[in-house]
């Protein structure tokens, strides 16, 4: 399994935002660059129960690494500081599927500092663009002085908080079907490129301070 055509280098202070519609690869690629030893400690927040459908398909849960050795896998938050692996996915059970457990790990990854937090989709974890965790504003906006960052996946960018595209440094731009989606990653970050969209396992990668966009290519084996 390997990665895009030139790699960019993403240092584990700088908050990354990648968008894309269900299949397009936006989570292949964050798989992919958070496996690697330059983020030896990571958080995967899995609302969305990836973890489940993997295990029900005979697939690996996290490629590349192996469950109990490189990462593991929690149910309940109560269970993080029994972890002694330095990479962790949490998949809350029901009862802990709402913004006060998603704080409270939050908080515990601000406190713990070192550590990128892997968000699988964010509109399950922001409520909506005003309701939020509140450790999530202080990841975004105090994170880099911690050496902690967010990496922000979703698939509908005008339904997120401003705040997270406006402290991201990186973004991985894939197909995204709504022309308003689309839309407002030009508006916010200026780059027209951004309303094209790319073939699948295609996409934008921007980063700020950069005159423009690039086309790259995920590639994926095995």
């Amino acid at each position: 399994m390997t990665t895009t055509n030139s790699s960019p280098r993403i240092l584990k202070s700088e908050h990354v935002f990648i968008a894309g519609s269900t299949g397009s690869g936006k989570s292949q690629l964050a798989e992919i660059y958070l496996a690697g030893q330059d983020f030896p400690y990571v958080v995967k927040l899995d609302t969305k129960g990836e973890y489940y459908e993997r295990v029900a398909d005979n697939k690996p849960v996290w490629r590349g690494l192996v469950e109990d050795k490189d990462y593991t896998v929690i149910f309940r938050l109560k269970d993080l500081d029994q972890v002694t692996t330095k990479k962790i996915i949490y998949v809350p059970d029901f009862e802990e599927q709402e913004i006060g457990f998603y704080d409270s790990l939050m908080k515990w990854i601000y406190e713990r500092q070192n550590t990128t937090l892997w968000i699988d989709e964010l509109m399950s974890v922001a409520e909506n663009p005003l309701r939020y965790p509140r450790y999530l504003k202080a990841l975004m906006t105090r994170g880099r002085s911690r050496n902690c960052a967010v990496w922000s996946l979703t698939q509908r960018p005008t339904e997120i908080p401003s705040i997270i595209m406006a402290n991201s440094t990186h973004f991985f731009i894939f197909n995204l079907n709504l022309p308003q989606d689309r839309e407002k990653l030009v508006k916010v970050t200026d780059q027209k490129h951004f309303i094209q969209k790319p073939q699948k396992y295609h996409f934008w990668y921007y980063k700020i301070g950069h005159n423009n966009p690039i086309l790259a290519t995920l590639k994926i084996k095995g």
